[in-house]
């Protein structure tokens, strides 16, 4: 998996805010003092840190938030909703999903459902997409588009469209 910056041209491919989330553990419980009943619901986009509700130091940052849908087996998976993200990255091809009436995109590699369709394009992922889509998750799209050096000068889609660190 590519979870590190990539550079082309000394120019960034892979925000660290990117793969810092990609990276996130959003279903442990917070660690700050206090907060430890509290699910990690929050993705904060300046200081590259997953949070809880409750964390006061990021109240006047910039922050992405992460909820959990449930997928088969009563398994929780981190969406975040399909226009926040669509501010930050090119989020097409990734299928999205329905989660209290709002579009969600996968964060992670998501579960195989059973439904017919294509495959995801990333190597080793099974998951099964609705005709139109090419991906599962975010996850998916970024290291499919890393795994091919070649495929660097089309990843102008994951260069950050904000002003983030």
């Amino acid at each position: 998996m590519v979870h590190h910056d990539l550079y082309q041209d000394n120019v960034l491919i892979v925000p660290r805010w990117l793969t810092a989330l990609l990276k996130g553990r959003f279903d442990e419980h917070c660690e700050e003092q206090g907060h430890n009943r509290k699910h990690k619901n929050l993705f904060c986009l300046e200081c590259r840190a997953c949070i809880c509700k409750d964390c006061d130091d990021h109240a006047n940052h910039r922050l992405l938030k992460i909820f959990a849908h449930g997928t088969g087996r009563n398994q929780s998976c981190a969406v975040v909703k399909l226009d926040n993200t669509n501010e930050l990255l090119d989020c097409s091809h990734i299928q999205p999903r329905v989660h209290n009436g709002a579009q969600v995109l996968f964060i992670k590699q998501r579960p195989q459902t059973s439904y017919g369709g294509n495959n995801c394009e990333r190597d080793g992922c099974d998951a099964t997409l609705e005709h139109h889509n090419s991906f599962c998750s975010i996850d998916c799209k970024v290291n499919h588009i890393m795994s091919v050096p070649s495929n660097y000068r089309n990843a102008k889609w994951l260069l950050n469209r904000v002003n983030l660190p």
